[in-house]
Order: C-alpha cells, then sequence, then structure tokens
C-alpha cells in the first residue's frame, strides 16, 4: 500500500467548456443541498481561499468572498473542490467542500474529521500509512503540487453514488470509474486544497488500450478480501464473472 503520489502533470482542474457540467452540479446541489456542498465556520476563509485560486487559474480574477464563495467556483470546473485545514493541535479535518461526485461516501458524514477518520473505511489504510499521511500533509510544501489516481469498477455510470447498487441475477454491465486527485497548500491559510477529477467510461472501452484490461484483471485478482470488499467486488463478483465471459476476457 502507497500514497501513489506523483508531480502534477496537466492543468490543475479542468476548466468547464460546456453547461453539461454546470447544470449537473446545479442539479445535485439542488436535491442534496448541504449533504453536497458545506463549509464549516472555522473552514471558511481556506474556503474563499481555494475559490480565489481556482477563479485565479482560470483568468476570470478574484472571486467574492462569502459563503457561496467555493460553490460559485466549482461551477466553472468539472472537479469537485475540497479544503483540509489544521486545528488548534495541528491535526488536519475536512472543513468545505463542493462534492458533486463522490463514490460512495457522503460529505455529512466527513465534514468536520480528522484524515484518519475520514479515512477509517479504508481496510489498513491507517494502520499501514496513517503517520505517512500525517506527515505529508505537514510539509507538504507551497512550490509542490501533487497528484494521484485511483480507480473502481460500478454497475452504473452515475457520478455520483449513494444508494446500495441494486443488482439482478442477468446484471452484466460494468463501468470504470477513475479519479485524478490533486493536491496542494494554500499560502495564505496554510490549508490543504484537493481537488477531484471523475471520468467514467463503459468498461469495454479499456479494449482501446493495450494492456488495460489485464492489468485491472491482474488488479482485481489479486485484491484481499477486505479491499475487495471495501471496492464492493465481492458484490460484483457475479457480474464481472459473465462481462469477462461474454467479452472473452481472462
Amino acid at each position: 500500500m502507497s500514497m501513489g503520489l506523483s508531480a502534477m502533470e496537466g492543468p490543475w482542474v479542468d476548466r468547464v467548456s460546456t453547461s453539461g457540467w454546470r447544470d449537473y452540479k446545479r442539479q445535485v446541489r439542488q436535491q442534496y443541498g448541504d449533504r453536497v456542498y458545506a463549509v464549516l465556520p472555522n473552514g471558511m476563509d481556506a474556503a474563499c481561499e481555494l475559490a480565489d485560486a481556482v477563479t485565479t487559474y482560470l483568468g476570470r480574477g478574484c472571486s467574492v468572498s462569502d459563503k457561496d464563495a467555493l460553490w460559485r467556483a466549482s461551477l466553472e470546473v468539472a472537479d469537485d473542490l475540497v479544503v483540509m485545514q489544521s486545528d488548534a493541535q495541528g491535526i488536519y479535518r475536512l472543513m468545505a467542500a463542493s462534492l458533486c461526485s463522490p463514490s460512495d461516501w457522503r460529505l455529512e458524514e466527513k465534514l468536520g474529521q480528522t484524515m484518519a477518520e475520514v479515512h477509517g473505511p479504508i481496510p489498513r489504510l491507517n494502520a499501514d500509512m496513517g503517520p505517512q499521511i500525517d506527515r505529508f500533509f505537514t510539509r507538504l510544501p507551497l512550490d509542490r503540487f501533487v497528484q494521484r489516481f485511483n480507480w473502481s469498477l460500478m454497475p452504473h455510470s452515475q457520478y455520483l453514488s449513494r444508494d446500495e447498487w441494486a443488482l439482478t441475477a442477468s446484471s452484466d454491465a460494468l463501468w470504470y470509474r477513475a479519479e485524478r486527485q490533486s493536491l496542494r497548500r494554500l499560502p495564505v491559510t496554510g490549508a490543504i486544497a484537493f481537488t477531484i477529477r471523475v471520468h467514467i467510461c463503459p468498461l469495454a472501452a479499456l479494449k482501446q488500450c493495450d494492456g488495460a484490461l489485464e492489468s485491472l484483471w491482474a488488479a482485481v485478482d489479486a485484491a484481499p478480501h477486505d479491499l475487495r470488499h471495501y471496492k464492493g467486488l465481492d458484490i460484483l463478483e457475479p457480474v464481472i464473472a459473465r462481462w469477462r465471459c461474454e467479452n472473452h476476457a481472462k
């Protein structure tokens, strides 16, 4: 297990070029309200600083600082925007977020939590890497932008996934979800800006990438039981088996 960090490549955030993402995020907030957008009082300054950093990066000038500043900035990008800030004891907590595309976690449950609490459901992560993650957050310099990626398989193509999967005995459709996550320190508040750009495609699209499906199945087959359960691979096992059979995938 590792943090999987590398130097930032490409744009920091993904600029919205059409109304699709804006419409999606507005619809999600209308439906879920503060379950997808929330700012704690102690996180207001950092949230406004992240909003200003995003709008400045996009060449839009400075943003107006108020409780919806981060929300307005999030409508200009496809990424979700999250703020982690240290408390009086130097422990980083999730203090603000525009989170319209989470995969099986809920902002209302994580808001205000420490990184160890946020990562609690991930098997072995705190035990194996908790201190390393804490050191990373404490020591991240202003001039270092980093990124990491993760993946999952889903039986649907929805960006926001809050409910249990509805599978039938004949379910055979799978989608591949990839997240590019970035982290950087904000210079004024010292908070950590965490961005999440989600991409979802039909699993069959990976056939176009040499070795992609083979690598994916190797990772799926090698996943330990607790990780399989966390990622839902145990629930998807019959769906995966049917997909591999129908697509002649080993």
